[in-house]
């Protein structure tokens, strides 16, 4: 038997691989005009019934194809006749070993309407042996590999989407209050800072609320009417009236020159803060 099955070897200009198999029943050299030919036709396609042709040229491991002229037709079927009647002209033909070949390249091809497929590839090819065989064993590997990788991202996904949490970074924050007098606008406040850092440990904003509380409700209505906070208090941010509890609150950000949490807790704690340390999400 002089016939092999091949993996096709072209990608086209998108990089697609081809994946078919194709049945190479022989290569023979025609003495004399020394042309190199090739006979094949394409796994799971005999139902076509077409026999494909072509010029052949053998480059390291692979047979590249190409098509041929209408005269060329002549020599390949005379060669395919006496090839099915085992009656081969050594002096006219030479039978070309292609055992070493281990895939085909189509250039290109021509084709003819053959209804002896089943034949040729009877005589051509040792099916016990064939590359055929060895592709039916490494899919269901494949596509086991595949099923379990899929299995295990769905479940991965699916735990997450369940337990959200564990993706969430454990941040340090501050939670520091403070009380006392204000002796220009001679009222108490109590103070209280919201601080969180990075994942360094470094400063990342600081907002703070002052809490203003009047003692009767004059004086609170006469600072409110007459906008006195914008005279008392300098800051970046909003003020709020608290008519029910006589308060007047300052909302805004906060800065250090310091920006390491243990330098932060430490002069908070020195300004006469009390902080509890606690945790936040990005």
């Amino acid at each position: 038997m002089y016939g092999k099955i091949l993996k096709v070897s072209n990608n086209d200009l998108n990089g697609n691989v081809d994946d078919r198999l194709v049945a190479v029943y022989a290569a023979f050299n025609h003495k004399k005009y020394m042309n190199k030919y090739v006979i094949f036709s394409i796994i799971g396609e005999y139902d076509k019934k077409k026999l494909y042709v072509g010029s052949v040229h053998l480059k390291n491991d692979s047979l590249v194809t190409f098509s041929i002229r209408n005269e060329e037709f002549n020599y390949i079927n005379k060669f395919v006749t006496d090839y099915m009647n085992n009656t081969i002209d050594g002096n006219e033909y030479e039978i070309l070993d292609i055992s070493n070949m281990g895939k085909i390249e189509l250039v290109s091809y021509s084709e003819e309407d053959f209804e002896g497929l089943e034949v040729l590839d009877k005589m051509s090819i040792k099916r016990e042996n064939v590359a055929i065989e060895e592709e039916q064993q490494k899919k269901p590997v494949f596509l086991y590999f595949l099923l379990v990788f899929l299995l295990l991202l769905l479940g991965g996904i699916t735990y997450v989407y369940m337990n959200p949490s564990i993706l969430d970074v454990d941040l340090k924050q501050l939670n520091c209050t403070m009380s006392g007098y204000e002796k220009k606008v001679e009222l108490p406040y109590s103070s209280e800072l919201l601080i969180k850092f990075d994942k360094k440990d470094e400063l990342v904003s600081i907002n703070r609320v002052d809490t203003y509380k009047f003692s009767d409700i004059e004086d609170y209505q006469e600072f409110k009417d007459n906008n006195k906070e914008s005279s008392y208090f300098e800051i970046d941010g909003s003020y709020k009236y608290d008519d029910e509890n006589l308060e007047l609150k300052l909302i805004y950000d906060d800065n250090l020159i310091i920006n390491n949490y243990d330098e932060v807790y430490n002069y908070l704690k020195s300004k006469g803060f009390s902080c509890v340390e606690g945790i936040y999400h990005e």
